[in-house]
């Protein structure tokens, strides 16, 4: 299994995108999104997602160097931006910039965005408000791919969901979830290693569990904890997709009929905390609610509790010292996806240790 340095990786994510025609900031965009979650251990949206998914955009036309984000309709705290071939990065970081902007003037800024390519780990997005003293919060549809609860058919996607906090003395809280059993990157990677899926990850059309791997795409996946992840699923669905008048669960987003309609929908916010508590008392009490969770009493045989994103970057600091470990079959991934494109692969075998 290779393990390569942060910064190999920055470069080999960012050599190829370059190659594939995007512009030295748009891959550079892809490289950090990227980085951030293979560094967390999210490695099922870090370069194997990222790269593969960003080369088919391109090829498929949906991703164009060198497109624009088009503000539709703004107001104070709110935007509604259309993203047509935009790099999916790109358009993440630039509809968070935009949520922070308004924050700092109105307290609260909502963008929302349709058209979109995917973007990756929502939580590196929701992270970056948490580093300028904001709450971040981000969520994203997807294609159907999940059942509703009690049904057996796709309609709901696995719309992920992420929140970031900064605290005064520790690392943010980061919350990132699929609102399903698990994610369709984590049912892909099963399906790579031809490991057997869970009772609880996926359906069939009778409602009993598909095990094989290799059915792993026949399938609903389920909700998280039934009508719980179901009920915010459909949210997602509704402040995404209809709130920017585009889609609902149950509309394959990937190829809609309509071109205005087709692509990624997703909601970016941003809190100033200072215009609720004053001066830092939000980050304060963010650490006081730390400290709440790790003096909790732990179950028998197990350490003590942890907040939300806490062992990602326990993660984070592990690889940033070792480096990241990339699994084989991830790595024949990413080589298919090159190949697809007709670019070199040359430069990821250079400074890749094992």
């Amino acid at each position: 299994m290779p393990l390569v340095s942060a910064d190999r990786m920055h470069q080999l994510v960012h050599e190829t995108l370059s190659a594939a025609g995007l512009s030295k900031a748009e891959a550079s965009a892809c490289a950090d999104a990227s980085v951030f979650a293979d560094l967390r251990g999210a490695s099922t949206h870090g370069i194997v997602y990222i790269v593969r998914r960003t080369l088919e955009s391109i090829r498929d036309g949906k991703t164009v160097s060198g497109s624009k984000i088009e503000t539709v309709k703004e107001g104070g705290a709110t935007a509604l931006v259309k993203t047509a071939g935009v790099v999916g990065p790109v358009m993440g970081k630039e509809a968070m910039a935009i949520a922070i902007r308004k924050a700092r003037i109105e307290g609260t800024g909502i963008v929302n965005t349709f058209n979109g390519n995917p973007i990756g780990l929502l939580g590196y997005y929701a992270n970056l408000a948490a580093e300028v003293g904001m709450v971040g919060i981000v969520m994203a549809n997807t294609s159907p791919s999940a059942a509703p609860y009690g049904g057996t058919s796709m309609v709901l996607g696995t719309n992920p969901f992420a929140y970031a906090a900064p605290s005064s003395k520790s690392r943010p809280i980061l919350f990132d979830i699929a609102t399903t059993v698990a994610s369709y990157g984590k049912l892909q990677q099963a399906k790579r290693r031809g490991d057997r899926l869970p009772d609880d990850w996926l359906i069939d059309k009778e409602g009993k569990p598909i095990n094989d791997p290799t059915r792993a795409d026949e399938g609903a996946m389920l909700p998280c904890g039934g009508h719980k992840g179901s009920g915010l699923g459909i949210l997602i669905h509704l402040l995404t997709g209809a709130l920017s008048g585009t889609t609902v669960g149950g509309e394959d987003t990937h190829n809609h009929p309509e071109a205005a309609r087709r692509g990624q929908g997703a909601l970016f916010m941003a809190l100033d905390p200072d215009w609720f508590a004053s001066g830092g008392v939000f980050a304060g009490l963010v650490e006081k609610q730390i400290g709440f969770i790790h003096d909790a009493t732990p179950l028998p045989g197990r350490n003590r509790p942890i907040y939300p994103g806490e062992r990602g970057w326990s993660e984070f600091d592990l690889r940033t010292e070792q480096g990241i470990p990339i699994p084989d079959e991830d790595w024949v991934v990413i080589l298919k996806a090159i190949r697809a494109s007709n670019l070199s692969e040359s430069h990821l075998l250079r400074g890749i240790g094992s």
